[in-house]
């Protein structure tokens, strides 16, 4: 009789973990992933200044007939936008990591 309760007193202790966890959500404040937005945005514009301060050097120093502070502008943009993607999943697979880790601690 035991070993049937036991697998379901687990089933109830997670279903009621992922109730009070859903039930928690709406009330969260605007601030709470403030900290991770700000990072984000410079993240992509760290990248992006880089390449105008620096295409902007090249049209001083190597004139061409085209303009590299766009190209650096248009430079910066991809990179930001790579770092940003690959930012946000190393992000993504800590959070769930967190998730995974206090799930199992539960137990």
């Amino acid at each position: 009789m035991t070993d049937n309760s036991e697998p379901e007193n687990e089933i109830n202790r997670v279903l009621e973990h992922k109730a009070e966890q859903i039930a928690n959500r709406p009330f969260r404040r605007w601030h709470t992933n403030f900290g991770m937005i700000a990072s984000l945005g410079g993240v992509i514009i760290m990248p992006i200044l880089i390449g105008l301060f620096g295409g902007g050097y090249l049209d001083e120093v190597y004139p061409q007939h085209f303009s590299w502070r766009l190209s650096g502008l248009f430079l910066g943009f991809l990179w930001g936008i790579i770092n940003a993607y690959f930012w946000i999943k190393t992000e993504d697979r800590k959070i769930a990591g967190l998730n995974c880790s206090s799930d199992k601690e539960d137990k």
